[in-house]
């Protein structure tokens, strides 16, 4: 989580950046081509391969605070679990945020100093149980998920962090990826060489009790990013900074959608020193608005598609994993050092489930009303397609609209994500470089409007009553979709060129 700041990322917005892009629609949904549609087209360069995408591509990020409740990240909590599972066989959650600078571990015996509260920050100490690990770690061998993992670095007792790395270490086993140390330090230290010199005897000591560590976990620092992999590559499991679009209050969908070029860039900035270290990079927390979300723009259909965008955006250049922040309002709230208002005069379950709910959160509900996906969720969906596969260029022409389009190879199969983020334009695209009389699938990704909360339909392929439409490739290997505004679009073909 990260505190406002007016000014945070003024600099860094633009217009709408439009990638290897296309987005083409609904061939059974259209009867006809509206008027202004965009007549765009995507050629696929079968010889021009990039990057491939990390099995772990998908992630979520949750407060520390998260684990007051043991039953939460539980096998037992056989809902959660299920929604992580058809997610993501591989992914990986991430423990951390604001909270984990104001954890205690109750197992430590040594002195603990009185934390002092801020504005915009917790207003009391995380009390972390060890019960809290051990549900955890039957909640990971449940799902399959990997962990990485929060301590608090504010506080400056080193030997509280130690022991707890130690105890995830022993609880979670094999399943723990690394340790991170402080959350968005770059809010509370001068610069990074004060950041440098406080970490370093946490990692020292964590590193030599035989637990991995990974960093630096901040928040919109690229230069951090850099000057860390210079100081610490070879010392750590990854890199890692946070990613947020603005902050709440000046959200909107027309903003969500616009895209995000300057950040673009300070990705391949990060990519580049991940690159020369030979470590992979991860945006350990993300989501849309900081602040908790905006309510009507992090929690509609809209996020949906930013989401898919963003995810296969970031894969396209190597990002090796993003973590979605979410969880409980209660949590959120609490990080933020306000106060959670969850309640709802609605008999309706999902409607609880929604209230009791961080705005930006991918999934909905808690213990008490049970969870639910959120069209954030879908997104993530769809850009999970992708994970394992190998990105493929292609020439695209968008036709003035806003359109995204990702293409990549799993073995023979090509993958090919459209995605229609324009509000007011349908679209028609021409896929051509493809391989003649190939057939496959066209599954959609769609909700009545970009501000819908209800009604997303993601027709994943999983069973016949979301397998996709059938799509036949000519001989020259051409074939054309139409996909309405808002909405997107997985083509998988069954051959590659």
């Amino acid at each position: 989580m990260t505190t406002f700041d007016p000014t945070r990322r003024q600099l860094l917005k633009a217009a709408a950046w439009l990638p290897l892009a296309s987005a083409c629609g609904r061939l059974a949904f259209a009867a006809g081509v509206a008027p202004n549609a965009a007549q765009a087209s995507l050629v696929v360069r079968p010889g021009r391969l990039g990057r491939t995408v990390s099995d772990s591509l998908t992630g979520f990020s949750y407060e520390t605070q998260q684990l007051e409740n043991p039953a939460f990240f539980s096998a037992d909590n056989h809902a959660l679990v299920r929604l992580f599972r058809e997610l993501s066989p591989r992914g990986v959650l991430r423990i951390g945020g604001n909270s984990s600078d104001y954890t205690v571990w109750t197992a430590y015996r040594g002195e603990v100093p009185t934390q002092r509260t801020h504005k915009g920050g917790p207003q009391r100490p995380v009390m972390l149980k060890p019960e809290a690990l051990h549900t955890l770690a039957g909640f990971l061998r449940a799902t399959g998920w990997k962990l990485v993992f929060g301590v608090n670095l504010k506080i400056g007792v080193p030997a509280m962090a130690v022991e707890l790395a130690q105890a995830v270490r022993q609880i979670i086993g094999d399943d723990l990826i690394a340790i991170q140390i402080g959350n968005e330090a770059n809010n509370y230290e001068a610069d990074y060489n004060a950041f440098d010199q406080a970490w370093t005897p946490y990692a020292q000591a964590i590193r030599a009790a035989g637990v991995p560590v990974a960093g630096p976990d901040t928040g919109a620092n690229t230069d951090w990013v850099i000057e860390y992999a210079k100081r610490h590559a070879g010392e750590n499991v990854f890199l890692s900074r946070h990613y947020y679009k603005e902050a709440a209050p000046r959200g909107s969908i027309a903003d969500l959608l616009a895209g995000d070029a300057a950040f673009y860039i300070e990705i391949e900035q990060a990519m580049r020193a991940a690159d020369a270290s030979h470590l992979p990079f991860r945006l350990t927390e993300a989501n849309s608005y900081y602040l908790g979300g905006r309510d009507g723009v992090s929690n509609v259909f809209a996020s949906a598609l930013w989401g898919a965008d963003f995810m296969l955006a970031m894969a396209q250049r190597g990002v090796a994993g993003i973590h979605f922040h979410g969880g409980t309002l209660d949590s959120i709230e609490a990080s933020l050092g306000r106060t959670a208002d969850g309640s709802t005069t609605s008999t309706d379950q999902a409607a609880r489930r929604d209230a009791v709910t961080s705005r930006y959160s991918a999934i909905a509900g808690d213990v008490a009303f049970g969870f639910q996906p959120r069209p954030l969720y879908y997104g993530m969906q769809l850009a999970q397609q992708f994970a394992g596969a190998q990105m493929v260029s292609a020439d695209f022409d968008v036709a003035g609209a806003n359109l995204t389009a990702y293409v990549a190879r799993r073995e023979r199969a090509l993958l090919i994500a459209l995605i229609n983020k324009d509000a007011g334009r349908d679209a028609t695209v021409s896929l051509s470089g493809l391989h003649g009389g190939g057939k496959g699938r066209l599954m959609r990704l769609s909700a009545p409007a970009l501000d819908s909360r209800n009604g997303v339909v993601f027709e994943n392929g999983t069973d016949d009553a979301h397998a996709g439409r059938s799509v036949a490739v000519d001989t020259h290997g051409r074939c054309s979709v139409v996909l309405p505004r808002g909405s997107a679009a997985l083509l998988h073909l069954d051959r590659f060129v």
